[in-house]
């Protein structure tokens, strides 16, 4: 049986507050599986910002991305996504 989903948001912000990152991530990652609108972006938000704790910005940048497109009204997920409007690949291909 899952938890429901407050339970396990609380439990993901816990491991977030205390910069368990990658455990947070996990959470998240399992709570957008099967959810297409990633609960209105609210999640691929909260992935980005995890990403972007671990130091993985092209994840990030994507996830942000994908909260956007799942709620483009939502400012602060318009500008994490701006903010990594640099990050590319084009050092790869040189």
């Amino acid at each position: 049986m899952t938890p429901d989903f407050n339970l396990l948001e609380r439990r993901a912000a816990d491991f977030f507050e205390k910069r368990a990152f990658l455990q947070a991530l996990k959470i998240y990652l399992h709570m957008a599986d099967g959810d297409a609108s990633l609960d209105a972006g609210y999640l691929g938000f909260r992935i980005g910002e995890c990403y972007e704790r671990l130091g993985d910005r092209h994840a990030a940048k994507f996830w942000y991305g994908r909260a956007v497109e799942e709620n483009p009204t939502i400012e602060k997920y318009a500008s994490a996504r701006r903010r990594l409007q640099g990050v590319g690949i084009d050092d790869l291909l040189r």
